[in-house]
């Protein structure tokens, strides 16, 4: 299983997640529906499968390969609340 997050790049270089969904892994089918029903619900326009079994995994992993290395960037979770690790 994998878990697939959804969000955006708002425009203060913050990753804001609006969604977090568990798939089976690699099921394109699955992953494809929920882009596009975030799309449409809430403008999320940023999608990533990431290879884990929880939601704060998940959130340290996009954290650690989309937001650490761009100077000034954060990441908001709007799902559980999580705040990744930033050491």
């Amino acid at each position: 299983m994998s878990i697939v997050l959804l969000g955006r790049w708002d425009s203060d270089n913050t990753l804001t997640i609006t969604g977090s969904q568990r798939i089976d892994d690699g099921d394109q089918a699955a992953f494809a529906a929920l882009v596009e029903e975030a799309a449409e619900h809430d403008g999320a326009h940023w999608a990533c499968e990431l290879d884990v079994d929880h939601h704060r995994e998940a959130i340290q992993r996009a954290y650690d390969e989309y937001v650490s290395d761009d100077a000034g960037a954060t990441l908001i979770d709007d799902v559980e609340g999580c705040e990744p690790d930033t050491w």
